[in-house]
């Protein structure tokens, strides 16, 4: 709940837009209660009404001016939550298989996988030695291992 309401801060709207939209409202309301004060036949309510809306104005105006600035710990904070999503993304990857894929595509193959590619390739054209590869492609992944104790 506190990380949604964090993200939901970190990717708010920056405070002179909230402010010319703030202002607007009020205007939007001003104008409204002025329509009703005219039809009461109120002048002091359609002056007050009047000079809300021109307010109003000038802080829409105003707010185009100001500069907005975030806190250094703001930065900070941005940045540690796309690092936490990369590790996150990482370990989604790797959990799913998809890490093992992305790894062949890229080129790096552990040494324990080359070793026992070579001994299987060898196997394949000797077939003396295939006890030699089943024993490096068991010692190489251990899941292999379990796979082969198991009837």
């Amino acid at each position: 709940m506190r990380a949604a309401a964090l993200c939901l801060v970190l990717a708010a709207c920056s405070a002179p837009e909230r402010i010319a939209s703030n202002a607007g409202d009020i205007r939007t309301l001003a104008e409204s209660s002025r329509s009703r004060f005219v039809g009461h036949d109120d002048p002091a309510g359609v002056a007050e009404q009047t000079e809300i809306i021109e307010k109003a104005a000038a802080i829409s105006v105003d707010a185009a001016r100001v500069d907005p600035t975030q806190p250094a710990w703001q930065g900070t904070l941005e940045l540690a939550l796309y690092a936490a999503l990369a590790v996150a993304l990482v370990v989604i990857l790797w959990q799913t298989g998809l890490g093992a894929v992305l790894r062949g595509l890229v080129g790096w193959i552990p040494n324990r996988q080359r070793s026992a590619a070579k001994l299987l390739r060898e196997a394949v054209e000797n077939p003396d030695q295939i006890r030699e590869a089943a024993a490096a492609v068991r010692t190489a992944d251990p899941l292999i291992n379990a796979a082969w104790k198991t009837p």
